[in-house]
């Protein structure tokens, strides 16, 4: 008797577990063929870069039917191929709106002769006409190129300059080119350190050669070497580094 209870429990349990996911394929396909249409699709965000004719077809071809059978991860990974687009979130908002949210690439520079990189220092690929500074470097350094970018710029800021290209070579040796055309080898160590005490100088040493600079060379222990625009030589100039 006891035998034939337990039978009859472990049968009743294993009923109730065949009818759990028989219970859940029925409710989907009741919503998925029933008529719960979309009514409404908001675009939270404002883009500027996106081409907004792109995203209307988009729309029109993806985001139509029923509000439960919308294949959001499809929808998403379209969104996602168009040129500009970062992220995209596309959501349900219940009862008959879908949400999306769209992140555009913020381009600060480009890659070589191929891509564009955005603020984060991710590589992607668009049409862009106006001009940007240049990232030189392999490719598994692109954050770190994109870092030093900004702390770079934040330097030359000091003296109103600007990085036109920053190169990292294969040894990992940091160049750049400035806005105003001076080429500043900055090495592979203490680079911050070092380009800081050539901007604490750069007046006084303008001062002292009375013309422009062409290059500067900032690999030495005790200061740095100058080059004046137009002349062969190369000046060295001692500094506390």
């Amino acid at each position: 008797m006891l035998n034939d209870l337990q039978a009859l429990k472990r049968l009743t349990l294993l009923a109730y577990l065949l009818m759990i996911p028989l219970f859940i394929f029925l409710t989907q396909q009741l919503l998925i063929r029933g008529n719960f249409p979309i009514n409404e699709i908001q675009i939270k965000n404002q883009y500027e870069k996106v081409d907004a004719l792109q995203v209307d077809l988009i729309i029109k071809q993806y985001l139509r039917g029923n509000f439960f059978g919308l294949d959001l991860n499809l929808t998403r990974n379209v969104f996602k191929k168009l040129p500009w687009v970062r992220e995209v979130s596309v959501r349900r908002q219940w009862p008959d709106k879908i949400e999306i949210t769209i992140e555009e690439h913020q381009v600060i520079a480009r890659w070589g002769n191929n891509g564009l990189v955005n603020d984060k220092g991710e590589l992607f690929n668009a049409a862009y006409q106006e001009d940007l500074p240049f990232f030189w470097g392999p490719k598994d350094f692109t954050e770190e190129i994109t870092n030093k970018y900004f702390e770079i710029n934040k330097i030359l800021a000091k003296e109103l300059m600007q990085i036109g290209t920053i190169s990292l070579s294969n040894r990992l040796s940091w160049e750049i080119h400035t806005d105003n055309n001076i080429k500043i080898v900055l090495g592979r160590k203490d680079i911050l350190k070092k380009l800081n005490i050539f901007v604490e100088h750069y007046q006084t040493v303008l001062t002292e050669i009375n013309n422009r600079i062409e290059y500067v060379d900032l690999r030495y222990k005790d200061g740095f070497a100058i080059k004046k625009l137009n002349e062969k030589t190369i000046k060295k100039e001692k500094a506390t580094l």
